[in-house]
């Protein structure tokens, strides 16, 4: 039908129609750092994602323009537009199909094609420390009588393939070696000199600092970040200021010769919508350059330069106005990027020097030194070193967890302790946690939501039915006159101005774009549009206790003994049980004691450590068995009841207060003391959980404290009774929001 051709000429629906869908393609925007795969007819060929930075990406419409540019291309598997960040994915056989290929078949079409990432040069990325690269150290000769046999004993002690070159100043008495720092160091030398009692001092080390494997290395091109700017060219202003003039013509008079300063602002900001309108018709295409084109052309033949600059003005500025918008989303994705590392310190483990290497160049099963300050490479295990690694920016958790031998980190985050962490590497950092965050921010991309499929199922029938009825009222009057004529032609360029709904189309993704970096930038990684929409429609919400409504920086404020050891005793045993806890209550008490010069005993033996879930630890101290727990363990070990009336009622005392109540016990001896910490309300928490019920939503507490020191922190909140939930285990937490999505559905 008519409605049908016009409907596949006028294109502006969005780019996602003409795209391979993320069921059956390789169509995460994420992809970002997707390691070579190989074809799945089995022949061998490598595939792999090229990444590509399109400036003339104005709009949803150019989508198919580029599909039907890169598709034909032989080698192409898979493209993906993504119209907000201006980016094009594309899946492709590196060994029949370039980068550059693909860049130079969109820079014919004028479409400003860079390439961000070439798939084909991430793949021949050397990895792991390289083994043929020589560096110059130098020596000061201090004997140098003996100097002349030097470069034969050399020779002789040292491999071909670790030195390459020996050379002797006599007259400066300096001796230069150009050896292979993977095998040889420059005091590996300096000991083959003292070996046969030629003294010298190293002047220069050429593989001190660990930087010489970087010149063998090709870094990531995307790991340099980009800080995206858009500005309002002078050519808008110019057009600006001469619209604004020609419009005091309105006041008639001598002034109606100022109408002639709009040819003015249409000269200045005509040419670059021409030349884009221009590109497009020429690929048989039609897009909102095109329909401006049209408008402008239409107002000058009818002697409307006011309406004229009006048009090219306004489209001009809302142009820029987009671009700025977009750049600023791309630079909320590049501060994301940011969380990547981009080197690590490389343990040779032939030399045990510090090799600096980028971090995408780490082989699995590498031994890499992270300093502190310095970020985790990749995922690893740490097998030596104990420190508190920050992982806020994968997690949203404030506080440093402590890791020690047999810990797992995660690549990107930080270790903000005071000793060095040796970590063996079990994966790449393109598998990293960090980079998987990076994944699912830029994969939140194409997510669509609801009303994002809605306005564009709406354009793609709007648009051509608009377009034919301005059609109809530039043509169809004229056989009626030619005032009549004339009046409808403006009344359809007026509609073409206003009818285009591309500012529609493209508002709900860049919009989306920018809540989902914002989100990521703060710890919250939502999948895409259509849970950020679904967000609009929650009704309920739980909130964890410790941590999200708390501060999670407990403080030991209560503490007795209550058996015949003594305080110290009994703090000795709860400091040693609680060192290699992680959770915030452990941090208090170790510190509390320390505030009492109690630090952790050396004499004595802890094994068998053993967290219990919901209620405690146990573990063996010098074959006792000890217990550190909340009430609800205690009593189901019947120890709890043997308390004393008094202690029971301190303990009450404690949990009315707010105090998260704890106990410790020893085999034989019962209860030995019993604790109390306490966690600070966060200071935004009370308005917060205000602005959630001010919208209708219904919110929970839910924590395995006491009731009543839940009910005292609910209280501090802005909560009823009725909404803390409290002394839950972890599965009861799990079953409470499950019958909340029953109940809400």
């Amino acid at each position: 039908s008519l409605l049908d051709f016009l409907s596949g000429f006028f294109e502006l629906d969005s780019n996602r129609d003409y795209v391979s869908s993320a069921t059956d393609t390789l169509v995460d925007a994420a992809a970002e750092i997707s390691p070579p795969t190989v074809a799945p007819d089995g022949d061998g060929a490598r595939i792999g994602r090229s990444h590509f930075f399109v400036e003339k990406i104005c709009c949803a419409s150019e989508a198919r323009a580029i599909n039907s540019i890169v598709k034909p291309l032989e080698g192409v598997l898979a493209i993906t537009v993504n119209t907000t960040s201006k980016i094009v994915y594309v899946d492709h056989h590196v060994d029949i199909l370039s980068a550059a290929d693909i860049a130079g078949a969109l820079n014919q079409e004028q479409f400003g094609c860079h390439v961000k990432k070439d798939a084909a040069q991430t793949m021949a990325q050397r990895t792991g420390i390289p083994t043929d690269c020589f560096v110059k150290s130098t020596f000061e000769i201090i004997e140098f009588e003996k100097a002349d046999s030097v470069e034969g004993f050399l020779r002789t002690e040292i491999p071909d393939d670790h030195m390459k070159t020996v050379e002797i100043d006599s007259v400066k008495k300096i001796l230069t070696v150009h050896h292979n720092p993977y095998y040889l160091t420059a005091s590996s030398i300096k000991k083959h000199l003292e070996s046969t009692a030629i003294k010298s001092s190293l002047l220069s080390d050429g593989g001190a600092d660990g930087m010489w494997a970087l010149s063998q290395m090709s870094e990531p091109v995307e790991e340099i970040l980009e800080q995206h700017r858009a500005i309002v060219r002078w050519n808008i202003i110019l057009s600006g200021i001469c619209w604004m003039l020609s419009m005091l013509s309105y006041i008639g008079g001598k002034w109606i010769y100022l109408k002639y300063v709009g040819l003015l602002s249409v000269a200045f900001g005509l040419p670059p919508i021409a030349l884009k309108a221009y590109r497009t018709l020429r690929r048989l295409h039609f897009d909102v350059n095109c329909m401006m084109l049209f408008a402008t052309v239409g107002a000058v033949a009818l002697q409307e330069f006011t309406e004229a600059a009006a048009v090219t003005f306004l489209f001009s500025i809302s142009e820029a106005l987009e671009s700025i918008a977009t750049s600023r989303a791309r630079n909320a994705l590049s501060a994301i990027v940011q969380l990547r590392p981009d080197r690590a310190s490389v343990i040779n483990p032939i030399t045990k020097q510090i090799v600096v290497l980028p971090a995408s160049a780490v082989p699995i099963g590498t031994l890499v030194s992270v300093k502190t300050g310095d970020k985790v490479p990749c995922d690893g295990c740490v097998v030596e070193g104990q420190s508190t690694v920050d992982e806020s920016n994968l997690t949203g958790e404030s506080i440093p967890v402590k890791k020690g031998p047999g810990s797992m980190v995660s690549g990107g985050t930080t270790n903000n302790g005071a000793t060095q962490l040796v970590v063996q590497t079990t994966a790449t950092a393109d598998q990293s946690a960090v980079a998987k965050l990076i994944r699912l921010v830029e994969e939140a991309q194409t997510n669509r939501s609801e009303t994002e499929k809605l306005v564009d199922r709406f354009a793609a029938v709007y648009t051509p039915i608009v377009l034919l009825a301005a059609l109809c009222m530039c043509t169809i009057p004229w056989a009626f006159g030619n005032e009549k004529g004339r009046a409808w032609v403006m009344t359809g360029l007026i509609t073409i101005v206003i009818a285009c709904p591309c500012a529609l189309i493209i508002s709900t993704p860049v919009t989306y774009v920018a809540a989902l970096a914002a989100a990521a930038q703060r710890g919250i990684v939502i999948k895409g549009g259509a849970y950020l929409e679904a967000m609009g429609s929650v009704k309920e919400i739980a909130f964890d206790k410790t941590g999200t409504l708390t501060e999670g920086v407990f403080a030991l404020l209560h503490f007795e003994s209550v058996s015949s050891r003594s305080r110290k005793e009994v703090l000795e045993y709860l400091t040693l049980m609680e060192s290699p806890a992680s959770h915030p209550l452990s941090h208090a008490i170790i510190k509390g004691a320390a505030n009492e010069q109690v630090k952790i005993p050396k004499d004595l033996s802890l094994q068998n450590h053993t967290l219990l879930p919901g209620e405690g630890i146990a573990a063996d101290i010098d074959g006792k068995k000890v217990h550190v727990g909340n009430i609800r363990l205690f009593k189901r070990l019947g120890y709890y009841d043997e308390l004393s009336k008094t202690n029971r009622d301190t303990v009450e005392e404690w949990a009315q207060s707010g105090g998260t109540v704890g106990l410790i016990s020893i085999e034989g001896e019962g209860i030995t003391g019993m604790f109390s910490v306490t966690d600070k309300v966060r200071d935004e928490s009370k308005s917060v959980v205000a602005a959630l019920k001010e919208r209708g939503i219904s919110i929970k507490m839910l924590t395995g404290d006491l009731t009543p020191a839940a009910l005292c922190i609910g209280k501090q909140i802005g909560l009823s009774s009725e909404d803390v939930k409290s002394q839950l285990l972890p599965e009861d937490k799990v079953e409470f929001i499950a019958n909340a999505v029953q109940v809400n559905k």
